[in-house]
Order: structure tokens, then C-alpha cells, then sequence
């Protein structure tokens, strides 16, 4: 009788492989940092992963000229090669990334096996026989062949191992053994192999000391859930846990089986009525020594790489199980989790755009490098010593944090050192404001993302939840992404259904409260993520009558939640530089933003670089007319207002800036990182606003380098908007932010409901960000 997995299952087999090929990845990964000088610079994972596959095959041909009458010695030099090239290959195709020009996977194992067995019948290193068979067995299985990989783990008796220094590996195999019956729908066949081993080895011998007998009952237990025994799994899954965790050695193979298995127990926990609570304590459990280890491994969730993407779909396996889960702890389990998916590693981005950074942040960034990378230890160090290393590096990683948050500020220590989530810490901030944060995550068994949203009120409490965005959003964002560039502007932006939106994306508690929001507006700061960030939040309906969320709420956007400070931005303070490029300059139309500040129309068209007091005094400039002289020493500036034209995406978005003759006429968000920014800051330019954040791209670009260089309060447009409005909305805020006390947020909603009778397209697109 043949047994269909269930998910549950299915999901457990395919993390666990992914984590053991992850960690084995790692392993090979580490000798190349360690050995190559050239690979240790490299920055870019992919690099590395071929770099070192292309080392490991040149080391794998390696034959010396030996003596006459000498043996080979080279043999375990080039057996390593072959078996290290195979085992990263495999990791990357398995995650769907495959490496150009890749040989055979298994062939190489099985070279590898060849190396090790001369033609006398003899081992030269039975250990390495026993490790190498093993990974060949699972290679097989994870590409989909898993009746060859059961044959070949049948010939493997308890012979096999003994003696040879990896005895430990029977648990593996048994593992692999179970894992290829159930993937060939003999789920009722596992205990029948395996069963008689648990008294016959597992309990009668030294093996029951050994920590991968975890194994052992690991696979019995999934075999228990593909035949619809739950209760027994759970029972035998914990069973397996808990000796696991007697016996696991300090490392992080042992890390990884922790994570596995602690994970899986979660999920099948919550199967059950009762398991709420256990599984709530165990998912938690499990994000922690995810944490731990994506830690160790210097991974940066937010990046184009084979471990940043397992990762991901390690989190999304945890957002998917904390949105099944009832109560507060698992809310926050699903919010902590999708912060840590979109939690940012600045540094190395930074550090592979050097050119377009200023000198000044160059140093910065290499000490964060630095700090980042811990020197690995010899395989055989004892758990003090491994223990002694982390908490040596988390010391230099946490001063080094408190250094660049004193000196610059806590969002470039948030981004260039990410910390794990201090939920405590996070609400506190938040604080009176409502927060709502969404993740799109893909998970083990799919690349296609889930979506989650978590909503925080006043007081702390927490809502997660699944949701799905709709058809509605997928047609805006494919209209905005596929319209012509040099076509008429849509003032409607393809009259979606705002309403229609509305429900689809705020989560009904919001949507209640906003309700009751009839005299005093919501404070809402948004954390959107993918597509969510190429919508005009201020547009959205709230109810059936047409009412606007900016009515409602004071919106603001925020890169990442944790980047938030304690309080929301303070109001509007002077003086001001403002320096709008007019169209005698290829700008833009400024004539009502230039009598909005009660600024002279000059002879030539030209409006160089002003200082000005909110209520319209002109003060002298004690410097070049240029911002990046401006704002290079700190200052007493409240607010810059810029209009030009802007353009790019990253640390090369810039804003054409004519008097920036050392930067080509341009002040690039790379640059800009470098200089300090008032309280306040307004730019009147196309797209600058569009902070792209998405799962594998750092959210980098001229709003978060304001952000990063002092600001509070970023006023910009995420598209580009007619010049003739985008003036109107600036000279209207402009009006409001001369008044005393107003906020660049509460301004830019004002502005907004002057102007919404207007197609949305003329006030919907400015944003507010803050940090």
C-alpha cells in the first residue's frame, strides 16, 4: 500500500535536507575562506560558491610526480576535492540556483569513493568512505532518485561503520534509509527496516550514547505522521528531541539537526488540539537557534544567495506555523520572524559599491567587515572553546553597535549590524502610533511567497495573520511596472478598485479602528514590502462610501520596523536650505514653491542654494552654495527643501544637482550617506521616494541615506508626478510647514486632502518616512 506524504511531512524532509546541505556547504566553504586569500575578499556568495567549486576541481586533478616505489599521496587531497565540489553543488541546485557548467553530482561523490579504495580491496580512510557514501545516498535522494539511493543505503550493514571513526553517521543513513521508503510512498514499510535496529543498536550497544540516534527516531516518527499516527509521532519526536539535546556536541551540524527536528516537533504539535501551547515554546525555541546559526554563518537574510535563500524559507516555514498558533506569544513569534527575514546587512553592499561611497564611511564599513568574520576553528575544538568564540565576537559586534549608534545614529547601526528583534524595545517605540508590517516569504516546499501582516496598537498589542493580497493589487502593479516611460502621464493610475485594495490589505482590526477615527486621525507608520511599496498607501479606501485612509490615518513608511526611533518626528524647525533647480537649469517648474518661501525671481531663471527662517528672513550662507558643503559638518538646520530632477535606484540614486561639479552635477545616495541631514527634509523629485524593498535587495537609496545621516522626516514621491502638481503640493506644503509646530508628516496629509478631488495621481504618490 502506498502512502501520499502530507505536508507536514513533506515539509519536514525537504527542510532538513536543505539545512543538512546548507551546513555541509558551509563546512567546504570555510576551508576555501580560510585557504584562498582571493576568496576571502569576495563579497558576493554566488562568487564565493563557484570560486570555490572551481578550486575544489583543480585540487581534485591534483597528481604530484612521485618517486619511483612511492605510494600516492595525494589520493585524500583530490577524494576531498571531488566530494567538497559535489557537495556545494548539490546545495545550490537544490535550492534551485544552479552553478553554470556543473559536472555530475553523484559522479563526483563517486570519484571521490574511488579515491578512497584502491585496487587491493582495502580503505584508505574509512571515515571519510563512511561520510562520503553518506552524502551520496542523500545526493541521490534529493535529485529525486530515491529508489538508487535505497538500494545503495541497503548494502550499508552496521559493518560499515564500525571502526571507522564515523559510526556516528548510522543514524544518517537510517535517516536517508526512511526518508527514500516514504518518498517512494512505502510510508508503512520504515518501521519494518528500521524498527528492529532501535532495540537491536540503538539501545543494546554504545550506539544509544551516540547523539544522531536522534535520527534514528526522527524518521520512525515522520513515518508515524505519513500513516496518520500523530499523537505517536509527537511522542517519539520528543523522545528524539530530548536525547538529542542530552548529547548534541557543541557545533553547528548539531545546530542544524536542533533546528530540524525542534521545528518539525512544532509543526506536528500543533496538529493536535491540545498542542497549542508546546508548539507556541517550541517554534520560539526553533527561531532562536535559527538565529544562532544564520549568525555563526555570517548570513545576511536580505541577499541573492543560496544560504540567504534558505534562510528565507526557513522563516517562512516559521511565519506559516505562528500564523496557525492562538494567542499573543505566537503573534509575536510571527512578527519577530518577519523582521528577522527582512532584517538588512548594509555592510557588504556597501563595501562591493565602495567607488560611490565618501571616503569617510569607507573605514566604517570595513570595520564592520571585519567584525563580522570570525576565523573558523578546528573541527575537533570543545564546546568551551566554541562557546568562548561567540560570546568574544557578540561582545565586539554589540560595542561596535553601541560605537556607530553614538557617533552616526541607530538606523546605520541597524543596517550595517542588524541585532536580533527586541520586541520590548520595538513597541516601546512604536509607541501611541499603530504599526503595520508585511513580509512576503516563501517557504520549504515553494518558491512562491506567502503573505503575512502584523499590526501593532497603542498599548502593544500584537495581530499576525496570513493574508492574501488579491488579483486587485497584482493588475495595479503589473499596469505600473509595464507602462511606457515616455507615454502621458495616467492621472488615474489605472483607476483601480481603491476600495476593493482597501480590503484586501489592511487587516480588519485596523480597518474597525480607522472606522471609529472620525475626529482624530490614526498615527500609522507602514513597513510594506515588495509590490505593498509601489502602492500610494494615502489613496486607499477605508469604507464602502469612498472615505481615503489619509482621512483617517497620519501615514508614514518605514524601511524596516526596527529602524524606528522612540518618538514620532518633531515638528518643522528652521532655517531652512532650499535650493530648487528651475527649468533655466534642465529642471523643473519651481515658480510656486519659489513664492511659497517668498523668494525674488531672479534675472536668469536661476535659484541658487538659499537659507531662509520659516517665517521668510534670508540668512547668509557661511559656505559654498552647495548642499553637499552645506550639509557636510553638523549644523543647526531644521529642514532642506529640494526640487530637481532625480533618477537611479541604490547607492546610485541621485538628484541632479548642477553646483555638485566634483560629483559630475550629482548628489548620489551613496554620497549622501556621508553628510548630515536636518530634522526634516522634502525632495520634490521623481521617484527618489520608492524605497524598493524586497526580499534579496538591501532598501538602500537617497530616503534611507537622509535617514541614515540624521533625518527625521523624509517628504518624497515614489513615481513620477506632473510638474505642475508636484509644485501645487509642495508650495502647499511649504504653507503649512512655516506655520509654528507642525510636523513634515501632519503637513504632507493636509496637503493631500486639499488636493483629493483631484485624479490621485496629483497628491497620492508623496510619501512620509521616518526612522
Amino acid at each position: 500500500m502506498t502512502h501520499a506524504l502530507d505536508c507536514t511531512v513533506r515539509r519536514a524532509l525537504a527542510r532538513d535536507t536543505m539545512l543538512g546541505l546548507a551546513h555541509d556547504a558551509e563546512q567546504a566553504m570555510i576551508i576555501v575562506r580560510k585557504e584562498d586569500h582571493v576568496a576571502g575578499m569576495l563579497d558576493n556568495e554566488q562568487e564565493l560558491l563557484q570560486t570555490a567549486v572551481d578550486r575544489y576541481l583543480i585540487q581534485s586533478k591534483t597528481r604530484r610526480r612521485w618517486p619511483t616505489g612511492e605510494v600516492d599521496h595525494d589520493w585524500s587531497f583530490r577524494s576531498s576535492g571531488h566530494a567538497n565540489a559535489a557537495t556545494i553543488l548539490r546545495f545550490c541546485d537544490h535550492l534551485g540556483r544552479p552553478l553554470p557548467s556543473a559536472p555530475a553530482i553523484e559522479g563526483l561523490y563517486e570519484a571521490a569513493l574511488a579515491e578512497l579504495r584502491p585496487t587491493d580491496g582495502s580503505v584508505r580512510d574509512p571515515s571519510a568512505e563512511v561520510t562520503i557514501t553518506y552524502r551520496l545516498v542523500r545526493s541521490l535522494r534529493a535529485a529525486g532518485r530515491p529508489a538508487e539511493a535505497l538500494a545503495l543505503s541497503a548494502t550499508l550493514d552496521r559493518e560499515f561503520f564500525n571502526g571507522s571513526g564515523a559510526e556516528t553517521r548510522a543514524g544518517d543513513v537510517d535517516f536517508e534509509t526512511g526518508a527514500c521508503l516514504l518518498a517512494l510512498g512505502q510510508a508503512g514499510q520504515v518501521h519494518s527496516a528500521l524498527g528492529e535496529l532501535t532495540q537491536t543498536y540503538w539501545e543494546s550497544t554504545e550506539a544509544r550514547h551516540y547523539s544522531t540516534r536522534h535520527r534514528h527516531g526522527f524518521i520512525l516518527a515522520l513515518a508515524d505522521q505519513a500513516t496518520d499516527h500523530t499523537q505517536d509521532a509527537v511522542t517519539r519526536m520528543a523522545q528524539a528531541l530530548e536525547h538529542l539535546v542530552e548529547y548534541r556536541i557543541a557545533d553547528t551540524r548539531h545546530d542544524v539537526y536542533e533546528l530540524s527536528l525542534t521545528l518539525t516537533l512544532a509543526e506536528l504539535s500543533a496538529l493536535s488540539a491540545d498542542g497549542n501551547e508546546r508548539a507556541v515554546v517550541l517554534a520560539e525555541r526553533a527561531l532562536g537557534i535559527a538565529e544562532r546559526v544564520r549568525g555563526r554563518w555570517g548570513v545576511i537574510s536580505r541577499a541573492r544567495t543560496p544560504l540567504s535563500a534558505a534562510f528565507r524559507r526557513v522563516y517562512g516555514d516559521v511565519a506559516l506555523l505562528a500564523s496557525r498558533l492562538r494567542g499573543p506569544e505566537a503573534a509575536e513569534i510571527g512578527l519577530r520572524v518577519c523582521l528577522a527575514a527582512k532584517q538588512t546587512g548594509l555592510a557588504a553592499q556597501m563595501r562591493a559599491e565602495a567607488s560611490l561611497l565618501p571616503t569617510q564611511l569607507q573605514g566604517l564599513v570595513d570595520e564592520v567587515l571585519r567584525a563580522e568574520q570570525v576565523t573558523p576553528l578546528d573541527p575537533s575544538a570543545d564546546a568551551e572553546a566554541v562557546r568562548r568564540q561567540r560570546d568574544e565576537q557578540e561582545q565586539r559586534l554589540a560595542e561596535l553597535h553601541r560605537r556607530i549608534e553614538k557617533r552616526v545614529n541607530p538606523i546605520l547601526a541597524e543596517l550595517t549590524l542588524p541585532t536580533p528583534t527586541n520586541l520590548t524595545a520595538l513597541l516601546r517605540a512604536v509607541g501611541d502610533r499603530h504599526a503595520l508590517d508585511f513580509a512576503a516569504l516563501p517557504d520549504t516546499l515553494a518558491e512562491e511567497a506567502n503573505w503575512f501582516r502584523t499590526l501593532t496598537s497603542p498599548g502593544g498589542g500584537v495581530f499576525f495573520e496570513p493574508f492574501d493580497p488579491g488579483d486587485d493589487l497584482a493588475r495595479y502593479v503589473d499596469g505600473r511596472r509595464g507602462r511606457n516611460p515616455g507615454a502621458e502621464l495616467d492621472l488615474h493610475l489605472g483607476a483601480p478598485d481603491w476600495h476593493r485594495l482597501g480590503v484586501d490589505i489592511l487587516p480588519g482590526e485596523l480597518r474597525h479602528r480607522l472606522a471609529a477615527a472620525v475626529d482624530e486621525p490614526l498615527e500609522l507608520v507602514v513597513s510594506a514590502h515588495r509590490e505593498l511599496c509601489l502602492l500610494p498607501w494615502a489613496a486607499l479606501m477605508v469604507d464602502t462610501s469612498g472615505t481615503r485612509l489619509v482621512s483617517r490615518a497620519v501615514l508614514t513608511q518605514t524601511p524596516v520596523l526596527t529602524c524606528l526611533s522612540d518618538a514620532p518626528p518633531p515638528p518643522v524647525s528652521g532655517p531652512a536650505l532650499v535650493r530648487l533647480v528651475s527649468r533655466a537649469e534642465q529642471g523643473a517648474s519651481i515658480e510656486q514653491e519659489r513664492l511659497a518661501w517668498g523668494l525674488g525671481k531672479p534675472e536668469d531663471g536661476r535659484v541658487p542654494l538659499s537659507l531662509r527662517t520659516l517665517d521668510g528672513q534670508s540668512l547668509d550662507l557661511r559656505h559654498s552654495p552647495r548642499i553637499s558643503a552645506a550639509l557636510r559638518n553638523r549644523a543647526d538646520y531644521g529642514l532642506i527643501h529640494i526640487t530637481t530632477h532625480g533618477s537611479g535606484h541604490g547607492l546610485e540614486q541621485h538628484l541632479l544637482l548642477p553646483e555638485e561639479i566634483a560629483t559630475a552635477g550629482r548628489l548620489s545616495a551613496g554620497y549622501a550617506l556621508a553628510l548630515h541631514w536636518p530634522e526634516s527634509t522634502l525632495m520634490v523629485s521623481c521617484q527618489v521616494g520608492a524605497v524598493t524593498n524586497v526580499e534579496d535587495t538591501e532598501p538602500v537609496g537617497l530616503v534611507v541615506a537622509v535617514l541614515t545621516g540624521g533625518g527625521r522626516c523624509v517628504a518624497a514621491a515614489i513615481e513620477e508626478v506632473a510638474n505642475l502638481p508636484a509644485g501645487r503640493m509642495a508650495a502647499r506644503l511649504v504653507e503649512l510647514i512655516r506655520r509654528p509646530g507642525v510636523r513634515l508628516d501632519h503637513a504632507l496629509r493636509l496637503a493631500q486632502l486639499s488636493f483629493t478631488h483631484e485624479p490621485v495621481a496629483n497628491w497620492a504618490l508623496f510619501n512620509a518616512y521616518v526612522r
